[in-house]
């Protein structure tokens, strides 16, 4: 029985001491082909690679958690219109045009309050970073672009063969 214990508080001392450093550990690599994804989404994959203080940490931690917020009521509202888009649709008889419109402009209202909350958070982050750290993420942003147009590239499918002289046209060409 001692032996269980000591063997269980050993691998609970191990995961915690993994899940401390993994906390200030930045995130693996992507895998290949995947251009970014719920950070580069929000914009925070500016703040990967630079070095903040304490006290920035403090500040932008803060600004997210408050834009996070109310984000599950918002969710819920958009999946309540959602379903009552669907539901419209799905209705035997004429669709009811004014109420289809209503719906989708209360989706788009929230998809641009949406935009603002993130714009405004970005402006919060931008104003906490110092020049010298405004100038890194440029400089990484920059990068970090033009790796992605040379992966396009060489990524992108090869353009069609020109047909071949004395080749049978095909249907609509002349």
């Amino acid at each position: 029985m001692f032996k269980k214990t000591i063997l269980a508080v050993t691998v609970l001392a191990g995961l915690s001491a993994t899940a401390a450093q993994a906390h200030d550990m930045p995130p693996p690599p992507p895998g290949p082909g995947f251009h970014g994804g719920w950070r580069a989404h929000h914009g925070l994959e500016v703040l990967a690679g630079l070095k903040l203080t304490p006290a920035q940490h403090k500040q932008i931690h803060a600004i997210l958690a408050a834009a996070r917020k109310d984000k599950r009521a918002d969710w819920k509202q958009e999946g309540a219109l959602h379903e009552q888009i669907r539901d419209l649709l799905l209705t035997p008889g004429p669709v009811d045009r004014a109420k289809l419109t209503s719906l989708t402009q209360q989706v788009e209202a929230l998809h641009q309050a949406a935009i603002d909350s993130r714009l405004d958070v970005a402006v919060k982050i931008h104003d906490i970073l110092t020049p010298e750290q405004l100038a890194d993420a440029k400089a990484r942003e920059d990068k970090i672009r033009s790796l992605h147009e040379q992966l396009d590239e060489l990524t992108a499918p090869p353009p069609p063969p020109p047909p071949a002289k004395g080749a049978p046209k095909e249907d609509g060409e002349e």
